[in-house]
């Protein structure tokens, strides 16, 4: 393997350990850990970590090495903020251009939502993709599948956020009946508790995990000490 494909597998390895919080909020980077793990010299592991660093995925504190960023909640809020601007937006499209066979689709979505959290095997990560590509039907039906590639681009704090979320969800019955709710609205194009119910499923995991966050996951958060830091 040459040096460049070196430097790649290093940064993308790091990179998805960092966004899947394998690597942890806060947590010290070894370079000789890495080096080790990936049997290659230092050159490639400080070529990717400071890649990394300049995306900010990395911090680098003199004399004591990189470590992995805590998780921002207000940058979190902004993200929830501007997901729900824009899907409520993009739905309110959808029910223009709505077909039969669209909705069908979405039908389709749930009912294999259903079947997946009766399953001995589930995962909460096949889920996680599941209500992605719920999501995405109204997106790519209305041409913005840019503005949902963006929504779901990775991203330091808002993807590692979901995956806690995801990590530390239980009642994905809710969820589901909250599809439910949102395809009935679809269907009869009731557009005003339509938004009113689509601010509410984007904007539920903030309301769900403030406990979490204040007790399990303090640590993996920058501290604020706002009364409204959960309010979107």
């Amino acid at each position: 393997m040459d040096t460049k494909n070196r430097d790649e597998l290093v940064y993308q390895t790091i990179k998805n350990d960092i966004l899947t919080l394998q690597l942890k909020p806060g947590q010290i980077i070894s370079e000789t850990e890495i080096c080790e793990r990936f049997q290659v010299s230092r050159t490639p592991v400080r070529n990717a970590l400071k890649m990394l660093q300049n995306q900010e995925f990395l911090l680098n504190i003199p004399y004591k090495g990189f470590y992995i960023p805590l998780l921002n909640l207000n940058n979190i809020k902004q993200m929830i903020y501007m997901r729900i601007a824009v899907e409520t937006m993009v739905i309110d499209d959808f029910i223009k251009v709505k077909t039969p066979l669209i909705l069908e689709d979405i039908k389709h979505q749930i009912r294999r939502q259903e079947a997946m959290i009766l399953d001995d095997n589930f995962s909460k990560d096949q889920f996680y993709h599941a209500d992605a590509n719920l999501h995405s039907i109204w997106f790519s039906s209305t041409g913005k599948d840019y503005l949902w590639d963006v929504l779901q681009s990775e991203q330091l704090h808002y993807t590692r956020f979901r995956k806690l979320d995801f990590e530390s969800e239980t009642d994905f019955p809710r969820i589901i009946s909250e599809h439910h709710e949102i395809f009935d609205l679809i269907q009869s194009g009731d557009i005003t508790n339509l938004n009113k119910c689509m601010k509410n499923h984007l904007s539920y995991s903030m309301i769900r995990m403030q406990d979490i966050i204040n007790i399990d996951y303090k640590d993996y958060f920058e501290e604020n000490n706002s009364p409204d830091k959960f309010k979107i």
